[in-house]
C-alpha cells in the first residue's frame, strides 16, 4: 500500500514537471555574442529595423540561411577590431541618445518617414559616431544581400562547384 502510494505520488510529480516545462523554458533562444556583451535583445531588434531600412528584406526572393540582423552583428561580433568595435558601439549609443532628445519616443514607434529621414541625415556623415554606425550598417546589409544563393547565382553568374568540368574538350599540351 506505501510502495502504491509513494508510486502514484511521483508519477503525480514527474507529470507535473513534465506539463510544467514549456511553461518555462524559451523557445526561442536569446543570441548572445561576445564581442557585443552590452547589446540586448530589444536593441538587437532596433538594429534589424534600421538594416530593413537601408536595405529592404526580400526573403521570398533572396533567402538567405540566417536572418539579417544575426548576419550583421555576427560580422560585426567577429571581423571589426577592437577600435572599431568601440566606435561602432559608441555609434550607437549616440544614435539612442539623438532619437530621444529628437523625437522623444523610440525608433520602432517613429512614421517611416521620419525614421529615413533620420537615417539621411546622418549615413553621409562618415566621420561622425552616428554615420560610422549606419555606414557599418550598410555595409554589412548590402554584403549580406550579396551573399544569398540567388543573388549570386542570377546577377554575378557564380558556380558554387569549383572549376567546371569539360569532358569533350581538347587539352593542349
Amino acid at each position: 500500500m506505501i510502495r502504491r502510494r509513494k508510486a502514484l505520488k511521483n508519477i503525480g510529480l514527474l507529470t507535473g514537471g513534465m506539463l510544467s516545462i514549456p511553461y518555462s523554458c524559451n523557445i526561442i533562444p536569446e543570441i548572445s555574442y561576445t564581442n557585443l556583451p552590452l547589446i540586448d535583445s530589444e536593441q538587437q531588434e532596433l538594429i534589424a529595423v534600421i538594416c530593413n531600412l537601408l536595405l529592404p528584406n526580400k526573403s521570398d526572393a533572396f533567402p538567405t540561411p540566417e536572418s539579417r540582423e544575426h548576419f550583421v552583428l555576427s560580422m560585426v561580433n567577429d571581423c571589426l577590431d577592437d577600435k572599431e568595435r568601440i566606435k561602432f558601439l559608441d555609434g550607437f549609443k549616440t544614435f539612442q541618445i539623438e532619437i530621444i532628445k529628437n523625437k522623444e519616443r523610440s525608433f520602432k514607434d517613429m512614421f517611416l518617414e521620419d525614421q529615413v529621414d533620420f537615417i539621411a541625415k546622418y549615413i553621409n556623415e562618415k566621420k561622425s559616431e552616428i554615420g560610422v554606425f549606419l555606414n557599418h550598417l550598410k555595409h554589412y546589409s548590402i554584403l549580406h544581400f550579396e551573399t544569398s544563393e540567388n543573388y549570386m547565382k542570377s546577377y554575378l553568374k557564380f558556380e558554387f562547384m569549383p572549376g567546371r568540368y569539360l569532358g569533350s574538350v581538347l587539352v593542349k599540351s
